[in-house]
């Protein structure tokens, strides 16, 4: 029998039109007052009082569907009461809901075609998965196949029983292993770190530890393996012929047709319990995988967005901004990203260092280099060079300098003063505040609140004075 011998050829259209998330909202909206009636209706007034419930809140102008009954497309309208007619209208007429006529006493009803009834579950599972515990079924298959020599019918309330445990037991756990992938994507797609550490917190607590932790812990396979497979040998072995009785009563065939089929059953419980072991190993090693992938996930996140390495990144973009010629490459840096970052000169590496070899590299030792003659004048500026680095460096000893020469003969001094009189020691100025908390510093800052501009950079202004306690030193002795 083909399915839409069942259903109407029509039952998908409404969910592949135009309108698709509408009418799935709305179809889920009516199944949850139906789902728990004795025969899944609404009346026809309440349906629509509902529907018009939900474009009002919508409230978003929509066009009806065509359909094949002859209608056309009507213009975009607002209005809740003719949306909710022409939903409903078309949800009858595409076979998800049926009418049924009232009597003299009772209101005409809507009512779910039983047939569609399995869709509308699947649709509500897909939206709300259930939390599936696989405690117990182990336990219980354990418990059922040890008293198996004292039922009265074996096959029925054993057999059967375990077959269907172990069933669900695997389809609960595939089902796992194939939504861990979806769910952690799901959790850290568009989400900033916090949020994909904190939803990774949620995906342990509902997957991990609300089932699958006690399904690896108190309820481990390898706790049970052994003695379920020595039940099931037990069966095959002993109880043998009161099974294949038992089978031939319920399934209704005939006695020498019953033996073979018992023993295919309990050769599928046994690839069952094989299929389960195979399940974990896959089960385990995904969640290792997407653990780690959630975390490279938030840890990129992280790296790109105010960290130490995307600080890093952002300079060497604004040095390949501001660099424009090979030429500048040879210009010793004295710009104010100096102290963070240092760009060596090209004759150590090359013109083309960062350019990947246009050979493979060989074993073959390193020519020597050849020393050439140097030039005086150009050493005595190149030592001029690193001593001014040496003296411009923002480390605490150099800052420390810089405030004991501004403070040499005055009790205090604005940031603002200090970069009109060293103009050239800027970084060293902006060190000042940097070093601001150090146990070893001679000074203190104290923010103004104000904000100055010089050299082109803005800064908050601050006032720097002796520190306290030196103050107090000098003045002891």
């Amino acid at each position: 029998m083909q399915l839409f011998e069942l259903v109407s050829p029509r039952l998908f259209r409404p969910l592949a039109g135009p309108n698709r998330a509408f009418y799935a909202e709305l179809l889920l909206l009516l199944w949850e007052e139906c789902r728990h009636t004795a025969d899944y209706s609404i009346l026809r007034a309440e349906a629509v009082s509902r529907a018009e419930d939900y474009f009002a809140a919508l409230a978003k102008p929509l066009a009806l569907d065509a359909d094949d009954a002859g209608d056309e497309a009507e213009q975009p309208t607002r209005d809740p009461h003719t949306l909710a007619l022409g939903f409903l209208l078309r949800l009858r007429r595409t076979g998800w809901l049926a009418e049924q006529p009232g009597s003299y006493e009772e209101e005409p009803a809507l009512a779910f075609v039983p047939e569609v009834t399995p869709l509308l579950e699947a649709l509500e599972e897909i939206l709300n998965p259930r939390v599936v515990t696989y405690t117990g079924k182990l336990y219980k298959a354990w418990q059922l196949l040890q008293n198996v020599g004292q039922e009265k019918s074996p096959y029925e309330n054993v057999l059967r029983e375990v077959a269907g445990d172990l069933e669900a037991l695997n389809k609960s756990l595939r089902a796992l292993n194939a939504s861990i992938g979806h769910y952690i994507d799901r959790l850290t797609r568009n989400r900033t770190p916090q949020e994909v550490l904190e939803l990774f917190d949620q995906y342990e607590e509902k997957v991990v530890a609300a089932a699958y932790h006690r399904f690896k812990t108190s309820d481990n396979l390898f706790n049970y393996r052994a003695f379920l497979e020595e039940g099931l040998d037990d069966c095959e072995t002993n109880y043998l012929p009161q099974l294949a009785l038992d089978y031939a009563r319920v399934e209704r065939c005939a006695p020498s047709e019953a033996a073979p089929a018992v023993r295919a059953l309990i050769q599928k419980q046994r690839d069952a319990l094989e299929e389960m072991s195979t399940l974990i190993r896959e089960i385990d090693a995904s969640h290792v995988r997407y653990r780690k992938r959630a975390v490279q996930r938030a840890q990129f996140l992280l790296l790109s967005d105010r960290s130490a390495q995307g600080s890093v990144t952002a300079l060497l973009r604004r040095y390949a901004e501001d660099i424009k010629t090979p030429e500048q490459l040879f210009e010793p840096d004295d710009g104010p990203l100096a102290a963070r970052l240092k760009l060596w000169p090209v004759q150590v590496f090359g013109e083309k260092p960062l350019y990947p070899p246009a050979a493979p590299r060989t074993d073959a030792p390193l020519a020597p280099v050849q020393a050439g003659q140097l030039d005086e004048e150009q050493l005595r500026r190149e030592q001029k060079l690193l001593l001014d680095y040496a003296r411009m460096a923002v480390t605490e000893e150099n800052v420390d300098i810089l405030a004991r020469q501004a403070l040499a003969a005055r009790p205090s001094v604005s940031a603002s003063t200090l970069a009109d009189e060293y103009p050239n020691d800027f970084a060293r100025i902006i060190g000042l505040h940097t070093y601001s908390q150090s146990p070893r510093r001679c000074y203190d800052i104290q923010l103004t609140g104000e904000w100055a501009t010089r050299g082109g950079f803005r800064f908050e202004e601050f006032t720097l004075t002796p520190r306290k306690e030196d103050a107090e030193d000098d003045r002891n002795e």
